[in-house]
């Protein structure tokens, strides 16, 4: 358990970073003296004859100073607002540079991939050489520059010392584009889509701050190369259904073994936008090299004091050589139960309940298996009967929960109740005679029959309180014709899909088959007099994500039995919690509904020995 401090929150995150041998300097200040500052910009002419916009806020006082490179494809580069000003206040000097053919860089947008990796490198080792720096350089930012902050990294340019990469995705198929195999039309196609505003307030910010008019002609020449086939990724998001090579090749989670140097990764557990696997990136990084922040919530718990000062302490390590024993954390931090504490939308007044610490990447869980039983019961003893089942009808709508545009004040959001009708089954454990807390990923285990020949399955965890509330807890999607598994990679917790083309395998009508559900990753306490429950029912919103789930009309039918048991398997591990429930109306991203259904009577399962 750790107590907490509050401070300010760190609003926000975009980008920055770029290839650089040679500099064709366009703007303010100079790279030659120690402190050039407050601001300096210009352009890095690449080899092939592209150009990077750049930009770099100083601190005050005498230079040189250690360098954090926020490398992306929004901004201008370094903007002079809060991001910026926490950073240079603690004495980093702050890049900010766009990855090329975005905002003002010229080249062709390749999003994300190796290449980019290779111009950001470049861009370290420019950073590295000036007059104005340490020679150290460390990147910055969640998100977009999370994910660029893997390619680069993966490059091992000498001079990049540290990266914090926070809710990023390496594995973009299944991370984000079609969970389960199937298609999220949500988050990832309205994303591209902003860019040409995006672009073209960067463009207004450079004349705005550096007279820059060079970069509004820049933005539109972007603008329309995005639109051709080969770069616009709305297009071959929807055109690419299947995993494949240009999916292999956007795949950050094939280079991140070569990152050598530390690394600070965060994750929410509810994030919307990229989700939660982060194609288990982190599980590939040399274990003495990184370290790790779980929480439940948004995209944007980066912001919230705790994980702001953890990443505070970690840069002064590793980019200032302070003396803070920052390398003796454990490798795990979980901040459970981020809460909003004074009203909502303010992350400066987020905080955890309390925090977890564990010792290793991957935590080390026990895998707590609990099986579906007729009547709706979940428990920890297998189905007995010969012949057992029950039914729902697909696609009737299922919940939706964390929609954006139900947020509440609070910033809590909602989850609807469960639409009137046969579109659902429910199966829910005895009331817990004591806590259960589990941590990563899990796999709901069906045997499952359709009259069509194709299906989709939504599956969701919850707590059922003892207040006569239900939390959500997390969710997981598959659809049946691609449940084919890549077994090497696949474990008891964690079904990895295979997605390729030829492995599709649709149903035959009524033949009962076996599949694995993965649920996205997740940590939560289910406290004793709560039960555990999981929910099946046709795909709906989750907060940003949206399914273009199949619309043929279908019976589906879980089985239920000693030759065909369905099951869930959790991985538990044992850590120290706040007793008391959260208050429903305060937790980011997990909220409570009245339970609409009486949970069994008697016990529920013990832990696993």
């Amino acid at each position: 358990m750790m107590t907490f401090r509050h401070s300010r929150a760190w609003l926000g995150a975009a980008g920055i970073a770029t290839l650089a041998l040679g500099l064709a300097a366009c703007g303010g200040g100079s790279s030659g003296s120690t402190n050039p500052g407050p601001r300096i910009w210009g352009y890095i002419q690449l080899p092939d004859g592209n150009k990077m916009r750049y930009s770099v806020v100083f601190p005050k006082g005498p230079g040189p100073f250690p360098v954090l490179m926020e490398y992306d494809g929004y901004g201008s580069g370094s903007v002079t607002e809060q991001t910026t000003q926490e950073w240079t206040k603690e004495g980093y000097a702050v890049m900010g540079l766009n990855v090329p053919g975005t905002g003002c860089s010229t080249g062709e947008n390749q999003w994300a991939d190796a290449s980019v990796g290779a111009a950001g490198a470049h861009a370290v080792e420019w950073a590295a050489r000036q007059a104005w720096s340490t020679g150290k350089v460390g990147m910055v930012g969640y998100s977009y520059s999370g994910y660029d902050q893997l390619w680069v990294a993966a490059q091992r340019p000498p001079s990049l010392k540290a990266i914090a990469p926070g809710k990023n995705v390496a594995d973009p198929y299944r991370d984000v584009a079609y969970p389960g195999g199937i298609q999220n039309i949500g988050f990832p196609a309205n994303w591209w889509r902003q860019f040409p505003a995006i672009w073209r307030k960067a463009a207004d910010d450079a004349r705005a701050l550096d007279g820059d008019t060079g970069c509004a002609q820049v933005v539109e020449d972007n603008i329309r190369k995005i639109q051709r086939p080969d770069l616009d990724m709305a297009r071959w998001l929807d055109e690419d259904r299947f995993f494949g090579a240009r999916y292999a090749l956007k795949s950050a989670m094939n280079s991140t073994h070569r990152i050598d140097i530390p690394t600070l990764g965060t994750q929410s557990w509810q994030d919307e936008q990229v989700g939660t696997r982060m194609g288990y990136y982190e599980d590939s990084i040399a274990p003495d090299k990184m370290w790790l922040i779980s929480s439940n919530g948004d995209h944007h718990t980066d912001n919230a004091p705790f994980l702001r000062e953890t990443m505070k302490r970690f840069y002064a390590r590793f980019l200032k050589g302070e003396s803070n024993g920052f390398e003796h954390t454990p490798r795990v931090l979980l901040a459970q139960e981020m809460q909003w504490m004074n009203g909502g939308g303010d992350y400066g007044q987020l905080r955890p309940s309390a925090v977890a610490s564990f010792d290793r990447l991957p935590v080390r869980v026990t895998p707590m298996t609990l099986w579906l039983q007729p009547g709706g019961g979940l428990g920890d003893a297998p189905p007995q009967a010969e012949r057992q089942s029950a039914s729902y009808r697909y696609p009737l709508p299922g919940a939706e929960a964390n929609h954006p545009d139900a947020d509440t004040e609070s910033g809590a959001g909602q989850w609807t109740a469960s639409p009137a009708g046969q579109g659902l089954l429910r199966f829910t454990t005895a009331p817990l005679p004591r806590a259960l807390s589990f941590y990563g990923e899990a796999s709901l285990d069906l045997w499952l029959s359709a009259t069509a020949g194709d299906t989709d399955v939504q599956v969701t965890v919850s707590e059922v309180r003892p207040d006569g509330q239900e939390m959500f807890v997390q969710r997981g999607w598959l659809r049946a014709s691609m449940r084919a598994l890549d077994g090497q990679r696949s474990t008891a917790l964690r079904p990895w899909g295979d997605f390729t083309e030829a492995a599709v395998r649709p149903l035959l009508p009524g033949e009962p088959t076996p599949m694995r559900v993965e649920i996205q990753k997740f940590a939560h306490v289910f406290r004793a007099g709560s039960s555990l429950r999981v929910t099946l029912d046709t795909p709906s919103q989750t907060g940003y994500w949206a399914f273009d789930h199949l619309s043929t009309p279908s019976t589906n039918t879980v089985w239920l039995d000693r030759s065909r048991p369905s099951k869930i398997v959790l991985g538990h591990i044992a850590y120290a919690h706040e007793r008391q429930l959260p208050d429903c109306r305060r937790m980011l991203r997990q909220p409570c509904r009245p339970n609409e259904e009486a949970v069994p009577s008697g016990v529920g399962p013990l832990p696993p020995l």
